[in-house]
């Protein structure tokens, strides 16, 4: 009977469909570089900071900075101080670029994938992936990843 159980829970914590919450973590990140179509990768941190998140990319060896305000989606609150409850969370961030809003959502692997845009530009995608297992965004034929391409907010210096 016991193996049965460690069977049954095995897969209810290897499961998709269970997947955690909380965005604090550190995050392979895949994206889409809406300049190009080409596809760029780098790392992103998230921490929550009192009632909101600090998220830091770094991508082609560039640090941005950003917070982000916490929710939940099914008809909940949109919004609410940071929790580990929480399935969605939106961010801005500025740089010498200027500025831009991101968004993202739980996904039943786990993985967070949403969307960005700089103020002006065109909308992109963005996939988070918990360390180690990074996933690629671009399709079979199209643009791969160049490290010239524009990081995801660009550079920022925090005080």
């Amino acid at each position: 009977m016991l193996p049965r159980r460690l069977a049954i829970s095995a897969f209810f914590f290897l499961s998709p469909a269970f997947a955690v919450a909380d965005p604090v973590g550190t995050y392979d990140v895949v994206g889409i570089n809406p300049d190009n179509g080409g596809e760029y990768t780098g790392m992103v941190e998230v921490t929550r900071n009192g009632t909101t998140y600090s998220v830091v990319w770094t991508i082609a060896g560039t640090e941005s900075y950003g917070v982000g305000l916490g929710g939940k989606q099914a008809g909940k609150t949109s919004s609410q101080a940071a929790s580990p409850d929480d399935d969605t969370i939106a961010i801005g961030y500025g740089n010498d670029d200027g500025f831009g809003i991101s968004q993202y959502d739980l996904q039943p692997d786990g993985s967070w994938k949403g969307n960005w845009a700089y103020a002006g530009g065109e909308l992109s995608t963005e996939t988070w992936t918990r360390q180690g297992a990074i996933r690629s965004l671009t399709a079979p034929g199209t643009k791969g990843a160049s490290e010239a391409m524009k990081p995801m907010g660009n550079t920022i210096s925090r005080p």
